[in-house]
């Protein structure tokens, strides 16, 4: 049997007889982007291919840690002391960023990147890379003299950000979401109003699928050590509502007997090892889904549960248990959602 979560409202849409289902994909910020269209008129699909491809790249080239010349590149590397008018897109970024960083007391760092590089989950060097090494003690004390978020000056209203020298921002866990929230509301802009958007695993619903349904998605879940029984399904109808979920299974290595996974505790300076496999998150909005899962799962689920609770978040925690089991807990904000 499955779990079936629903949104408390409708979003206002209604469903298309007789639409058809387009799909179109492609790749961007190094995974594959999908969009799938529910519509009764003829789809431009090459027109809306170029619009979401446009707000991608917009992204990209704002807030990629990737790409040199970036807005955000340029940032990084920009003297100690120098103010830089931002982009209002990267702005808008910054600025909830540091609103999660303050609320969640820096396990949501949006200046981690030095953190993130060390650990070869950035650019360079990469933990695929050969002779990569875990980082020494010194090594990651160094990195964490650079990832004060509050020392950034920040003038909000003039969307300007002065770079206090040696501050690396990193918008790893929270610009996927932005992103599906633009290309979203790109097509909504150009009439197309019922769709599922998805970027490397974070999706938002809008509106219905086929048959006046909305768009059902199964929350992805960590896989089960051998010999224990995997979790049952959790079925989402994605109408107004977007998902995102951070675990300890995607980008990891192993070394000296340790699991060391993608997720980095910005406060202590190292991957998280509190035995959390996965937080999803469900919200309104995929930049806030985004970053609440990365922020839950730093927390662990003692702490990211009071954390969610206090906000009113919709998150599904799945603890791994010392037999190799996985155990589900729901927020309250989640359980609402069951029905």
């Amino acid at each position: 049997m499955n779990r079936v979560l629903v949104p408390l409202q409708l979003d206002g849409t209604v469903p298309v007889l007789g639409a058809r289902k387009h799909t179109l994909c492609g790749e961007t910020m190094g995974t594959t982007w999908r969009v799938l269209c529910a519509t009764s008129q003829a789809c431009p699909v090459e027109v809306l291919r170029v619009a979401i491809q446009e707000e991608l790249d917009l992204v990209v080239a704002q807030m990629s840690t990737w790409l040199p010349g970036s807005d955000l590149d340029r940032f990084n590397r920009a003297p100690a002391g120098t103010w830089h008018a931002l982009p209002e897109p990267f702005a808008g970024v910054l600025e909830a960023a540091v609103w999660m960083a303050d609320v969640s007391g820096g396990a949501f760092n949006p200046a981690a990147g030095a953190l993130v590089n060390l650990w070869g989950f950035g650019p360079s060097p990469r933990y695929t890379d050969p002779g990569f090494k875990v980082p020494t003690e010194a090594a990651v004390q160094t990195a964490l003299a650079h990832t004060d978020w509050r020392a950034l000056r920040w003038d909000a209203d003039l969307r300007q950000a002065c770079q206090p020298g040696g501050v690396w921002l990193d918008f790893s866990a929270i610009a996927k979401g932005h992103a599906v929230d633009r290309v979203s509301r790109r097509l909504t802009d150009m009439g197309v109003r019922n769709t599922l958007v998805e970027v490397g695993g974070e999706l938002r619903g809008q509106g219905f699928g086929l048959a006046g349904q909305p768009w059902w998605v199964d929350l992805e879940s960590p896989p089960a050590a051998q010999g224990a029984h995997a979790l049952l399904p959790t079925r989402v109808a994605l109408h107004g509502l977007c998902v995102a979920t951070s675990g300890d299974y995607r980008r990891a290595f192993t070394h000296g007997g340790a699991h060391w996974p993608h997720t980095i505790d910005p406060r202590q300076g190292r991957p998280v090892d509190h035995g959390l496999a996965s937080v999803s998150v469900l919200h309104e909005e995929c930049l806030w889904a985004d970053a609440w899962s990365t922020t839950l799962t730093v927390l662990g689920q003692e702490e990211g549960m009071a954390l969610a609770a206090e906000h009113r978040i919709a998150a599904l925690f799945v603890q791994r248990e010392c037999d190799g089991s996985l155990r589900e807990t729901l927020t309250p904000a989640m359980e609402e959602l069951t029905g």
